[in-house]
């Protein structure tokens, strides 16, 4: 699924700016943590037998008789993981949640390609990821494309497990997007050990407009079938109806967001019937998620 080539253009000089996450493998564009060999002084440490004489400073020894070592600034790859959800769940609305995902999914990660970072997209439900290859370089962008092109929501299941076979599989520490609905996750506990685990969580809360305001659908009766488990039940929607469907969808928004707060994440709701390229270079720039 290839995005928009204007919108390419435009994302090609941005950045995921992590909140507390930073770089952890390979050689990169991002300054990471470590320090030692490189280009940008970054600052002197005592010498210790077995480093590298080769980077002891001669000017400091000239004027305190001391050995130091030179150290630079390393930079280095953040690992960036995209989970989409891929529940039966997913496959509602025009577009479907799980189309909308793909579109965004592979803007995020040209994004991450772009600023030089390794990239690799899981879709899952219930007990069961399907993982990409991991991606480096811009120019791997259209076999990104094509993968995340490729895939299928589920036709049962739901995204429980997803999040538990996401932590055993994500080995380094780094970003992890979720993209789904959430309308069938324990959340709380699984957020909790993927930030044990040196995750940086971002949850991207995929909704329809109906989903967020059922008076879309007017008034009168309909029949609501739940897309998890099949479930049918008739209500009317009148305004009552609507108001405490407001108000409980927007305890739970709170809720979820909170979830995130705690671990020091983020959280943003998505409607699909927003433009995702307005997001990208607009709105999530002012929150300062992208450079």
């Amino acid at each position: 699924m290839t995005p928009n080539p204007i919108l390419l253009g435009k994302l090609s000089r941005s950045k995921i700016l992590t909140r507390w996450q930073a770089a952890s493998v390979g050689s990169g564009e991002r300054r990471s943590r470590a320090k030692g060999a490189g280009m940008e002084f970054a600052d002197h440490k005592d010498y210790q037998p077995g480093d590298d004489f080769r980077y002891l400073d001669p000017h400091v020894h000239a004027r305190t008789g001391k050995n130091y070592i030179r150290q630079y600034d390393v930079y280095r790859q953040l690992p960036i993981t995209i989970l989409i959800d891929s529940s039966r769940s997913m496959a509602f609305g025009d577009p479907t949640k799980f189309a909308f995902c793909q579109g965004l999914a592979s803007s995020l990660a040209f994004i991450g390609l772009a600023g030089g970072d390794q990239v690799q997209v899981g879709v899952g439900t219930g007990d069961k990821v399907h993982w990409s290859p991991r991606f480096h370089g811009v120019m791997r962008a259209s076999h990104l494309f094509d993968w995340i092109g490729e895939q299928e929501p589920a036709r049962s299941g739901s995204f429980g497990g997803a999040l538990r076979l996401a932590m055993r599989h994500i080995k380094d520490r780094g970003l992890l997007i979720v993209l789904s609905d959430l309308w069938a996750t324990e959340l709380e506990a699984d957020l909790g050990l993927l930030y044990a685990s040196g995750q940086e969580v971002w949850g991207m809360h995929i909704l329809t407009p109906h989903e967020i305001d059922p008076a879309k659908f007017g008034d009168g009766e309909v029949r609501m079938v739940d897309a998890e488990d099949g479930q049918e039940v008739e209500i009317t929607l009148d305004s009552g109806t609507v108001g405490r469907y407001r108000k409980s969808f927007e305890a739970w928004r709170e809720q979820t967001s909170a979830y995130f707060n705690k671990i020091r994440g983020r959280y943003l709701m998505v409607s699909t019937d927003q433009a995702v390229d307005r997001l990208l270079t607009t709105e999530w720039r002012a929150l300062g998620l992208l450079s």
